[in-house]
């Protein structure tokens, strides 16, 4: 299928949901498989109530366009979310709490997709990843992350270290997750102006990165293990990470 440069196709009945109810103007055509399930059902009668063109395609649709993705019968076309600019951030870093998720290097869209699930379940303030080496907004990390990249600002900068340093001109404590970290992730005390830097799937933070954080944590593993999935850290760590703050804030009250 033939798209325009502002135009992309996106699959999966939780990623068009998503899509449809957060920004249905920009969304131009349903396709559809069929409509012989409930959530299959409610998506037509979302696109019905917000004028989206709804269209019945033949399986060969789904297999030709998104081939080994679980495309669940149902795609739209619509125009591509736009990635931010680093000066997006500067009314975020304002504000009196500051959640951020830096991924750096991660090329994978899988990895890319579930972290933004997590991101978007401790609510995020913005995803930051480099303009080179790394994954972006593919059509397939919306798809994995099942509407989350809906949720949250994705943001691109040109220099990772340059703008750890800005975040912690404005107060955030910014923590490198590490496999050579001294301090397990359960024994820090996080500030709640904070940002979590989870490095590429093969080698991890890089050296000047790793130098300007200001804490560096990993998570303890069994002797048969070396490391876990980016995404897996990433869960574990922006959640208890939420975990330990609410926490705080909660004894802070009492």
């Amino acid at each position: 299928m033939k798209l325009k440069l502002e135009e992309e196709l996106v699959c999966g009945i939780n990623a068009v949901s998503q899509i449809i109810k957060t920004r249905p103007s920009s969304v131009h055509s349903l396709f559809i498989n069929s409509s012989n399930n409930e959530r299959l059902n409610a998506l037509v009668r979302d696109a019905t109530e917000n004028k989206i063109e709804i269209i019945k395609e033949r399986s060969s649709f789904f297999e030709d366009n998104f081939e080994g993705v679980n495309h669940q019968n149902a795609a739209i076309i619509c125009n591509k979310r736009s990635e931010e600019s680093e000066q997006f951030l500067d009314p975020i870093l304002n504000k009196d709490e500051v959640k951020i998720l830096i991924l750096e290097g991660l090329t994978d869209p899988h990895n890319v997709g579930a972290c933004l699930r997590s991101a978007a379940g401790v609510d995020i303030d913005a995803v930051i990843v480099p303009k080179n080496r790394s994954c972006h907004l593919t059509p397939s990390v919306r798809k994995i992350s099942c509407g989350a990249s809906e949720l949250i600002p994705f943001v691109v900068v040109t220099n990772i270290v340059r703008t750890i340093n800005k975040l912690q001109e404005k107060g955030v404590s910014v923590y490198g997750s590490d496999l050579q970290a001294n301090q397990s992730y359960e024994n820090v005390n996080y500030s709640s102006k904070y940002a979590l830097v989870i490095g590429s799937e093969d080698k991890g933070i890089r050296r000047l990165t790793r130098e300007n954080c200001d804490e560096l944590i990993k998570i303890d593993m069994s002797e048969k293990m070396d490391s876990l999935n980016a995404s897996v850290s990433t869960g574990i760590l922006l959640f208890e990470i939420s975990r330990q703050i609410k926490l705080t804030e909660t004894n802070i009250v009492k």
